[in-house]
């Protein structure tokens, strides 16, 4: 698994190199290093937020799949794509890998 590889057993919670803030109730993040920000609409607010404390995968998507209503899969293959982007972008890390 590379760096910014995740799956579903992986812990992933905030880079300390991201910024983040509210703007009409969604998530506005900023990467200092890279100069770079990404607005994220509800559903990516709705991830970021969880990710405060760090969290295995499988317990994220359980917690949105609680919340959204969606095809099977579907919201797994979200979160793992969204999850990516984040920390692709220097956002999040993977604090460790669970069993």
């Amino acid at each position: 698994m590379s760096e910014t590889e995740i799956g579903r057993n992986s812990i992933v919670c905030w880079s300390s190199e991201a910024v983040a803030t509210e703007v009409n109730g969604e998530v506005v993040l900023m990467n200092l290093e890279r100069d770079r920000c990404h607005g994220l609409g509800d559903t990516g607010s709705a991830i970021w937020r969880r990710l405060r404390e760090p969290v295995c995968v499988t317990e994220l998507t359980m917690q949105l799949e609680a919340e959204y209503e969606a095809a099977p899969g579907e919201i797994e293959l979200d979160v793992l794509r969204t999850l990516g982007e984040f920390a692709a972008e220097g956002l999040i890390q993977v604090c460790a890998t669970s069993q």
